[in-house]
């Protein structure tokens, strides 16, 4: 299976620590994906700073594609994580500095290739959603995170095309998600932390419960690990409940350590 992730990768700094990890939705899954033992490429854009030769190193080291990874002048996209006593991480209010993912877009020979990968994993709040709902053919397989939007119409918008909606928010959404997946063809997810994880399709829900954890370290990337696990599980099986287990397995191992991803 073949992967393609794209665009956001990040430096995360983690004061309380002293420590960067690299971090974001694109760069957290294709890690997450290869270690899972599929192929993935990650396509997106890192600046020409020490944070950018360290995210490069580590997907190298991680045997990612990065063919169509670009190294654009400026910084690296970076933020600030703190996390309080029991590991729930929240960015700090004014620290999240886009650096040179604020302006990259796909080029059309990105486009082309990951054309014939097979799933597709990005996130809605930028360019690429949108010409990823384009450029999408009925072979490509399309995740989408909606990340803790709590208005809908960017999923309206990618009704016919999106094959899972991952948000991550409150039990309150439910309803509204719920009367969506009636005229959805794909699933939605809804990950609501330690209350677990929700799948809707066609009007139905399908609960998990959070995988027990002795002590949760840090909160970073559980959402993006949740969703490696799920997308490639349900690509494979399209079981509901199997691939609600699968995402909660990686979401765990994902609150072992601090970051997103470990450095390797």
């Amino acid at each position: 299976m073949k992967v393609a992730c794209f665009s956001v990768a990040a430096m995360d700094y983690f004061p309380q620590q002293n420590e960067y990890f690299a971090g974001g939705n694109s760069l957290n899954q294709t890690i997450r994906f290869k270690q899972s033992g599929h192929e993935s490429a990650f396509v997106g854009a890192l600046g020409t700073d020490k944070a950018g030769d360290r995210i490069e190193d580590l997907l190298r080291k991680y045997s990612v594609d990065i063919s169509h990874m670009y190294r654009m002048e400026g910084n690296t996209a970076c933020n600030q994580i703190i996390d309080d006593d029991n590991g729930e991480r929240t960015g700090v209010a004014g620290a999240w500095h886009s650096g040179v993912y604020d302006t990259f877009v796909l080029h059309e020979t990105d486009w082309q290739y990951i054309a014939d990968f097979d799933i597709w994993a990005t996130h809605a709040n930028g360019p690429n959603y949108e010409q990823a709902l384009v450029h999408k053919r009925n072979t490509n397989f399309l995740t989408v995170d909606f990340l803790h939007f709590s208005t809908y119409e960017l999923l309206e918008k990618g009704l016919e095309s999106v094959d899972i909606a991952y948000f991550g928010g409150v039990r309150n959404q439910l309803e509204e998600l719920t009367a969506i997946s009636k005229h959805y063809k794909g699933i939605i997810v809804l990950t609501l932390g330690a209350e677990g994880s929700v799948a809707v399709k066609d009007g139905v829900t399908y609960w998990q419960n959070a995988l027990p954890v002795e002590k949760v370290v840090d909160t970073t990337g559980c959402g993006d690990a949740f969703q490696a696990g799920f997308s490639a599980e349900y690509y494979l099986t399209h079981d509901i409940e199997k691939s609600l287990a699968a995402g909660a397995a990686l979401g765990r191992s994902a609150a072992l350590h601090y970051g997103g991803v470990s450095w390797l």
